[in-house]
């Protein structure tokens, strides 16, 4: 009668708890690898992410694991006009890194598994062509210079084929092709080389972000502190953009035209070149 009596009053004790666990989804959604296309677009990547929340109480606190890791491709007017989702990539862990667009391409990696994925712009034939970081398109976008961890700069064409190193040095990181097609700039402390990896121009304590427009002859750079500049080439002056407050320039892109520039502080904004019409990527997607 004893055991009978205890198995009752654990069932009830069981169903006591079973009756207060709480189970919940909640969703939240990212915007990253913002780049321009080389019409003055702008083309991102949106990550949604799916969690799927436990409670428990009074024994087991909240927890939660990744149901869906869900990755898109938008397309966006510099003024924030005709967002559009270009397509849906996939869900699986990880990040898009490096995205890139020339004509009627894009290019992007993909940094937990290094893979390195081309697709043309209106979201048809998404392909892998190799493996690395940091893919960058030539402005013609037949090739594709990348970081190969620990392995230096090395370029390939678009279909992974004729791959080769071109700077061997394995600190050197985030590759980037100029748009006249004639030179690349890369690393911690800004490198400029031509298309077979001689080095031009070496500014120290200078972290290389982007090329500036067409037949400028400059770059972007921070100095690693929030401080964003423009180097030209040809005087060696450099200019602080007052555009850019503490810490807000990170990870800052030049718009073809000039006009613009895309940069990060908590969350991606686009800025015209002036100061004016600051507007934040984020507030097209809630």
């Amino acid at each position: 009668m004893r055991n009978k009596v205890l198995v009752i009053v654990m069932m009830m004790f069981l169903l006591v708890i079973g009756g207060c666990v709480r189970r919940w989804e909640e969703v939240k959604e990212y915007i990253t690898a913002v780049n321009w296309t080389s019409d003055n677009n702008i083309v991102f990547v949106k990550e949604v992410i799916t969690w799927e929340c436990e409670e428990i109480p009074p024994f087991i606190s909240e927890h939660s694991e990744v149901k869906r890791d869900e990755f898109y491709i938008y397309e966006v007017g510099f003024d924030g006009s005709g967002l559009k989702e270009v397509c849906y990539l996939w869900d699986r862990p990880g990040g898009i890194d490096g995205l890139s667009s020339a004509g009627e391409w894009i290019v992007f990696g993909d940094n937990i598994y290094r893979e390195i994925w081309v697709m043309r712009r209106d979201g048809s034939g998404l392909e892998k062509v190799g493996e690395g970081l940091h893919p960058d398109f030539s402005p013609d976008a037949s090739k594709i210079v990348y970081e190969k961890p620990d392995s230096g700069i090395w370029i390939m064409n678009r279909d992974g084929s004729n791959d080769h190193c071109i700077v061997p040095d394995a600190d050197a990181k985030y590759p980037a092709w100029s748009p006249d097609d004639s030179l690349i700039g890369y690393g911690l402390i800004t490198h400029i080389i031509n298309l077979n990896g001689d080095s031009l121009f070496t500014f120290q304590g200078w972290w290389f972000r982007d090329w500036g427009p067409e037949s400028s002859n400059c770059i972007l750079v921070t100095d690693g502190y929030g401080v964003t500049s423009v180097i030209n080439l040809v005087s060696g002056e450099v200019d602080t953009l007052k555009i850019f407050s503490f810490e807000e320039g990170n990870g800052e892109k030049w718009s073809p035209d000039g006009q613009y520039f895309i940069g990060w502080h908590g969350d991606w904004f686009v800025i015209s070149a002036d100061g004016s019409n600051k507007w934040y990527l984020k507030d097209l997607i809630e």
